[in-house]
């Protein structure tokens, strides 16, 4: 029987719990924060689930903070009060070199101990707006790369 978080998918903004990127040693599986950043329909998967078929695009987050080198590439969420308010178990860098799409199933995405869904909470106004700073500076730099 699916869980019933399956029935309603995240939203943009969105902190997640997902098994992604896969753990060292490989194969050893971990929950991980997320950053969602879109949630699609998942044509290609419709036939199989209905309308409840989705792919939500997320940033991958990791507790290796590399303050110096990734300060103002990444969102880094250190503050002790906003990890509270996001419920995350640590300080937290969100990985903005590159987004993957995860399928909203039990496979890709499951909830920490205690909570009841994977979504743990959202980015605020003010995260919300660094992380749109961070995307357009990180875009700005892959065109003058290119």
């Amino acid at each position: 029987m699916p869980a019933d978080w399956l029935k309603k998918p995240p939203t943009d903004f969105d902190i997640v719990t997902a098994y992604y990127p896969e753990s060292n040693p490989k194969g050893a599986i971990e929950l991980r924060p997320c950053l969602v950043v879109g949630v699609y329909k998942d044509a290609e998967a419709s036939a199989d689930c209905g309308d409840d078929c989705f792919l939500v695009e997320v940033y991958f987050g990791t507790k290796n903070i590399k303050h110096v080198k990734r300060a103002k590439i990444d969102l880094i969420v250190q503050n002790a009060a906003d990890m509270d308010a996001m419920n995350l178990a640590y300080a937290t860098r969100f990985d903005l070199a590159e987004s993957v799409m995860l399928p909203w199933d039990e496979e890709s995405f499951g909830p920490w101990r205690g909570f009841p869904s994977p979504v743990l909470s959202f980015l605020d106004d003010d995260y919300q707006n660094m992380l749109q700073r961070r995307l357009a500076r990180n875009a700005k730099r892959k065109g003058k790369a290119a």
